[in-house]
C-alpha cells in the first residue's frame, strides 16, 4: 500500500512539474501601462493572445498559411498578417509580453511583441511586431516594427504636439512601408507614392576592362544610379516579388526631419537591409514625404545609395546622403 501511495506522490508531482515547465514556455501578453479601461484592456489581451497561439499552431503544424479569428482583427488585417505568411511562417517565443499602450488618432497601439520569422536566416529572424486596435479592442493593423529604443528616441525629439502627432504617424507609415514590401503588396506601395513621385534606384555592379562608362566607384564595382518614374519603379518592383520566395526588409538609423519652412514636409532618413533567396545589400534610403493631406501622407521622393561612398569608406556623416536640402520644394 505504501508502495502504491509513494508511486502516486511521484507521479502527481512529475505532473505538476511538467505542467509548470509547459506553463513556463508559454507565450503570455499582458498590457502592463497606459490603458487604464480594464474590461478594454482583457479584450485586446485575449486578441493578441489569440493572434500568438495560433501563430504558434500553424508554425508548429508547418501550415502554408494561419487560421485567423474576425473575433479577434478585422477581414484586412487577417489578409496583411496572411500576406507576411506566404513570405516566411511567424511564430512568438515562449516569454512573457509586458506591453505598454499607446493612444494613437484611430485608436491604440502595442509595439516591441517579438516573433521568429521561419524563412529567415538566424541572425535575421527574430523581428518585433506593431499591433494597432480600434477603439473597440479589435486588432486592426499588424505591421514589422522598428526598435522601442528608436521610436522612444523618435518620438522625445517632437518640436510640438502636431509634430509629435506626424512623427507618430511617420513611424506607423514607414513599418506599414516596410512590411508591404515584406508581404510584396503592391497596392499598398501604389497608393502611399506620389503620381509624379521622384525614385532614384542604384545597383553595385562588376564592369568589364577599359570600360567608358564614368559612374561611382566603390572597391572596384561601379554604382549605377537609375531615375525612374513611379509606374516603371512599381513594374519593376512586380517582377522582383514574382520570382522572390522570401524578402526581409529591415531598417535602422532612422531619423526624422520637419522641413525648416514648410512644416507638412518631413525627410525620413533611414539604413535599409534588402535580403532575398536572391540577393542582397545594404543603403541608406532617404523619404520626402509630404502631409498637406495628413489622411493620405504621399512619398514625393525616393532615393538609395550605397552605404558607402567613392572611396569604400562607411558613410557615416548624414551630410554625405540624401536628405531635405538635396531636392527644391515647389509649391
Amino acid at each position: 500500500m505504501k508502495r502504491i501511495i509513494s508511486h502516486f506522490i511521484t507521479l502527481t508531482l512529475l505532473m505538476l512539474c511538467h505542467a509548470h515547465t509547459a506553463a513556463a514556455y508559454e507565450t503570455e501578453f499582458k498590457i502592463v501601462e497606459g490603458l487604464d479601461d480594464n474590461a478594454l484592456k482583457e479584450i485586446m489581451e485575449k486578441n493578441v493572445n489569440g493572434m500568438i497561439q495560433a501563430f504558434k499552431t500553424a508554425a508548429d503544424e508547418q501550415k502554408k498559411s494561419v487560421k485567423l479569428d474576425k473575433e479577434w482583427m478585422t477581414s484586412e488585417a487577417i489578409e496583411g498578417v496572411k500576406e507576411i505568411w506566404k513570405s516566411s511562417a511567424m511564430s512568438c517565443p515562449p516569454t512573457n509580453i509586458m506591453a505598454r499602450c499607446l493612444k494613437t488618432s484611430s485608436g491604440f497601439q502595442v509595439r516591441g511583441i517579438p516573433v521568429d520569422m521561419v524563412e529567415a536566416d538566424d541572425k535575421e529572424a527574430r523581428q518585433e511586431l506593431t499591433i494597432d486596435f480600434l477603439p473597440n479592442g479589435k486588432i486592426n493593423n499588424v505591421a514589422i516594427a522598428i526598435s522601442m529604443h528608436r521610436y522612444d528616441q523618435i518620438m522625445a525629439e517632437k518640436q510640438s504636439d502636431l509634430d509629435y502627432a506626424r512623427r507618430q504617424i511617420i513611424v506607423n507609415f514607414v513599418e506599414n512601408f516596410r512590411t508591404a514590401y515584406n508581404r510584396k503588396d503592391l497596392p499598398m506601395l501604389n497608393s502611399v507614392y506620389s503620381d509624379k513621385a521622384l525614385i532614384i534606384t542604384g545597383k553595385v555592379v562588376k564592369e568589364k576592362p577599359n570600360s567608358d562608362i564614368d559612374r561611382m566607384t566603390l572597391n572596384n564595382n561601379k554604382v549605377v544610379y537609375i531615375k525612374q518614374s513611379k509606374q516603371e519603379y512599381l513594374k519593376k518592383l512586380a517582377g522582383v516579388f514574382k520570382v522572390t520566395k522570401y524578402l526581409n526588409v529591415k531598417f535602422e538609423d532612422i531619423e526624422v526631419v520637419q522641413h525648416p519652412k514648410y512644416d507638412d514636409i518631413y525627410g525620413v532618413t533611414l539604413k535599409q537591409y534588402w535580403h532575398t533567396d536572391r540577393y542582397q545589400d545594404e543603403g541608406y534610403l532617404f523619404l520626402l514625404i509630404d502631409f498637406r493631406d495628413s489622411d493620405n501622407p504621399q512619398i514625393q521622393v525616393r532615393t538609395w545609395q550605397p552605404y558607402k561612398d567613392n572611396t569604400g569608406k562607411i558613410l557615416v556623416n548624414k551630410k554625405d546622403v540624401f536628405h531635405l536640402g538635396s531636392f527644391r520644394i515647389v509649391r
